[in-house]
């Protein structure tokens, strides 16, 4: 079996920018390792500043589209795509088009939260083009549980839909004691503040000195890192895959109070429970659905002082067993080694149709 693979993918090795590229990295490298010959197609990163190069660099999405004239009518062929929602829509279009003429089945996989804000919100011929490209694939897998019905209802399009939600690697369930006397903070992503820094930094001032926030990830620009500068805020930088592991081995609380339209089921929370940290999360996206019965949903009206009195108040429970109720729930729900199998059932369904 062959998948040629198409959207935002991190290049081995590196960082990733994102959780698209995250997750597609994560995707692929398991179905690697399942034994399927996966071909990348990754979009590559536009600028808008770029100008003329920045068209010519649009033009490249549909010449990658083109590779699938190359095995056309191939019995072993899957297309797997993870289309972006906003102005990169219409390459995405074209490749689900230029695959059904080419007779390769294809998997549409929806990932983050936006769909139905920009389906509402971008007008006509915006909702022609989604309707067309739901149209034209073969199945559709969401990355959450209520786009199963949500989708459908809202855009009349009646076709299969999968469940296929965002993963982590690697979860071992033996929990990892925390050392040390306080009660540690953890943050890791992108630093910016539609993923809610300002509240974040108010729930440490409202903290006493028993509780330290730890960051990890690139600044952003509508950040100033002045506003890092505190006595109990710890910046680690950019840390590896490696490196992040090895820090959440000593964080109790996973803080998340993004308003990120797009939020979906966020990488870096699943990857923090996963790693036992106990999660304090914004109603936004699918958080709620991520965490289940664990830790703790804020409104969205909540403030630096609201996170900060729920983390007190967890803190003086037990800390280990939360932690470890999280561990399982990722186990269960998020697993690489549960989920990617199933996908490749997927794939090996469609390619019998």
């Amino acid at each position: 079996m062959i998948c040629l693979y198409y959207g935002p993918i991190t290049s081995k090795g590196q960082l990733s920018i994102g959780g698209y590229e995250a997750a597609n990295r994560k995707n692929i490298d398991k179905l690697r390792s399942l034994g399927i010959q996966v071909k990348e197609y990754p979009n590559p990163v536009i600028n808008k500043k770029l100008g003329c190069l920045g068209k010519i660099v649009y033009i490249k999405l549909f010449s990658s589209a083109m590779n699938l004239l190359k095995y056309k009518k191939r019995s072993d062929v899957v297309v797997h795509i993870t289309p972006l929602y906003n102005y990169l829509l219409f390459p995405s279009v074209f490749t689900i088009w230029l695959a059904k003429l080419c007779r390769l089945p294809s998997v549409l996989d929806l990932r983050a939260g936006s769909f139905i804000y920009y389906y509402e919100h971008k007008g006509y011929w915006y909702k022609k083009l989604v309707k067309s490209i739901l149209k034209n694939s073969t199945i559709i897998t969401v990355e959450g549980i209520s786009y199963l019905k949500q989708i459908p209802l809202l855009t009349g399009i009646d076709k299969e839909m999968v469940y296929f939600p965002n993963i982590a690697c690697n979860i071992k369930l033996k929990y990892v004691p925390r050392k040390g006397n306080t009660v540690n903070i953890f943050y890791f992503g992108r630093i910016t503040s539609t993923k809610g820094l300002d509240v974040v930094i108010d729930a440490i001032k409202e903290l006493d000195e028993k509780f330290v926030l730890y960051l990890a990830g690139k600044i952003a620009d509508d950040i100033d890192a002045n506003e890092l500068k505190h006595e109990r805020i710890v910046y680690l930088g950019i840390l590896s895959a490696e490196q992040l592991k090895e820090q959440m081995q000593n964080m109790h609380f996973f803080i998340f109070p993004t308003r990120h339209r797009g939020e979906g089921q966020s990488n870096s929370l699943i990857e923090a429970m996963a790693n036992g940290l106990i999660p304090i999360v914004s109603e936004q996206g699918f958080n709620r659905e991520v965490i289940g019965d664990c830790g703790v949903i804020m409104p969205h009206t909540s403030k630096g002082k609201d996170y900060a009195n729920v983390i007190r108040e967890l803190s003086k429970k037990d800390m280990v067993e939360m932690a470890k109720k999280c561990q399982q729930h990722i186990h269960s729900c998020h697993n690489i080694d549960i989920e990617i199998p199933k996908l490749v059932e997927l794939y090996n369904r469609i390619l019998c149709r």
